[in-house]
């Protein structure tokens, strides 16, 4: 498909909850002049805010917003210098939006700065609300709870994905909804605010800003961008209007997603200025996106796949079955995809994460096998391997028993790293059972977890239930003797993990054929800076005959 079948190139900016210590880093000296006259603007250091936090301000609205604004503003620009395409179709989550205004070029740099400090004072008055992210339900099931929980207080602020709203209102109502969920089994998170955005509780900063956008005057947008508020392009005599009423309106990302769905594709769309949070949320939306399209015709067989979350491969390429690490999702081996061009690199998802995150987390290995074999029972017309890296080997060795129980075709290689051979228990198999504390520091000394993620209380809280059912999964497993695999197996390990040489060359008791080991440098994540060269080892393992 060529770029142009392939839809405009569109470009989202995100909003708050994506700052984090050191952010601009690089782009504070490429854009010294704007870095002036935002400090002009301000009356403050914004470099040493965001790259220090000295007085711990970055997570104050009324520094976060203005701050973010710049940054998004830089990072943009900076991308166009570096021969990125403008945006056709913009796209910003909340404070993010006044960054598709002004590369739509509604304001200039100034101005929009001048808005969102007046957006974030407004905002930070309006203290004593909370908000709540729930994960499962659609928006249609939240609101339904809110009524039959009576919590009449409580607005639906942000319609994020099919299955992720968050609602905003009083705090002893989100305590009581919290309560009530988490009692369901429903996954929730509180959000890091001390507000309740986007809510029926800041109509008075609306009022307030709307009078204050009265002294501006917006230019026509020459570019379309797709208002939170609506779900639909911006009309140039609507900004002002617009953009006070989206202070209390309900941000419906999920629409405005599909709406730019409907006119390019994720391909062509990237973020700027985030750690890609907006960027995962379009791809947890793309399917539904193609379900709404079709509707409402039979599903055809690429419709199918997209449901069963596996990418449609080439039955002429061989395929690689991934299987990821604990806490990883369907996302975790898209380095080595990009490296693997003749091969259909298809990562598996396990339920509770990704485009499955609605559905219960599975802690036993059996059982996560059981689920791991029906998405791969009817795609093996080809020639295919297994790959999986630490809980991802174990599973993968489990997986290939599986198979051959099923006397299904067997895979051509078996591809293992950062992980012992399966006879020798998991040094991981207590990290489970860790209380909170010490369960993050543990993980901090593995590695693997982003940077940004420590940034973030209430994400680390939404991620560490999936991150304990995995390990819960490597403390269960309990190795049985079985006659050995005739499948090759290449066992990979970094030259800073703990494993031993006869760890790895334990591997040899699970196969009859010629075990390969290679070591790389690197701690027990080496594989994101080696993909290249693991492209190479798999490719030549699923060449060999």
């Amino acid at each position: 498909m060529t770029a142009s079948a392939a839809g405009p190139p569109a470009v989202l900016f995100p909003g708050q909850g994506s700052q984090a210590r050191g952010m601009g880093a690089r782009l504070f000296e490429r854009f010294p002049d704007l870095v002036a006259l935002a400090g002009d603007v301000l009356g403050y250091d914004l470099p040493r805010l965001c790259l220090e936090d000295p007085d711990g301000r970055l997570d104050d609205t009324r520094y976060t917003q203005p701050a973010l604004y710049v940054v998004n503003a830089l990072a943009y620009r900076d991308s166009l210098e570096r021969g990125a395409p403008e945006g056709a179709y913009l796209l910003g989550h909340s404070l993010g939006e006044y960054n598709a205004l002004h590369a739509a070029g509604a304001f200039d740099f100034e101005t929009g700065l001048k808005l969102v400090v007046k957006r974030g004072e407004l905002m930070a008055r309006a203290a004593d609300g909370a908000m709540l992210a729930v994960v499962g339900p659609d928006v249609a099931e939240v609101r339904a709870f809110l009524a039959e929980e009576g919590l009449t207080r409580l607005d639906v602020a942000n319609i994020n994905t099919p299955i992720q709203t968050v609602l905003s209102g009083a705090r002893e109502q989100i305590e009581r909804a919290h309560e009530r969920l988490d009692a369901r089994g429903t996954r929730v998170a509180r959000l890091k605010v001390s507000a309740a955005f986007h809510s029926r509780y800041m109509v008075a900063a609306r009022d307030e800003f709307a009078a204050f956008l009265k002294g501006f005057r917006f230019a026509p947008l020459r570019a379309t961008v797709i208002a939170n508020l609506t779900a639909r392009p911006y009309r140039d005599q609507d900004v002002a209007a617009t953009l006070s009423e989206q202070i209390c309106g309900s941000v419906r990302w999920l629409d405005s997603v599909r709406h730019l769905l409907a006119h390019t594709t994720a391909d062509r769309s990237r973020e700027v200025g985030g750690a890609g949070v907006l960027t995962r949320m379009m791809r947890q939306i793309e399917p539904t996106a193609v379900r709404r399209a079709t509707e409402p015709q039979a599903p055809s067989t690429s419709q199918t796949q997209a449901q069963t979350h596996l990418p449609s491969p080439s039955p002429s390429r061989p395929r690689l079955f991934c299987v990821a690490y604990a806490g990883g999702d369907e996302r975790a081996y898209a380095g080595l995809a990009e490296h693997c061009p003749d091969v259909d690199v298809v990562t598996l998802e396990r339920p509770g994460r990704g485009r499955r995150a609605a559905e219960p987390l599975l802690r036993d290995p059996a059982a996560i096998v059981e689920d791991l074999l029906g998405q791969v029972r009817d795609r093996l017309d080809a020639p295919y391997a297994l790959y999986g890296h630490s809980l991802g080997a174990r599973l993968a060795y489990l997986l290939c028993h599986r198979l051959r129980a099923e006397r299904l075709p067997a895979p051509v290689h078996l591809f293992v790293s950062g992980e012992s051979g399966p006879v020798i228990p998991s040094r991981e198999r207590h990290t489970w059972e860790l209380p909170t504390d010490a369960f993050w520091d543990h993980l901090k000394q593995l590695g693997g977890i982003p940077a940004e993620l420590w940034e973030h209380p209430e994400l680390m809280a939404f991620y560490e239930p999936v991150l304990r059912a995995d390990f819960a999964a490597l403390g269960a497993y309990r190795h049985e003797a079985a006659p050995p695999l005739d499948v090759p197996v290449t066992a990979m390990a970094g030259e800073e993990e703990w494993f031993t040489a006869d760890d790895l060359a334990a591997w040899q008791r699970e196969s009859t054929r010629p075990l390969t080991t290679h070591r790389f440098p690197g701690d027990h994540f080496f594989i994101r800076a080696q993909w290249p060269e693991l492209a190479r080892i798999v490719a030549a393992g699923l060449a060999a005959p």
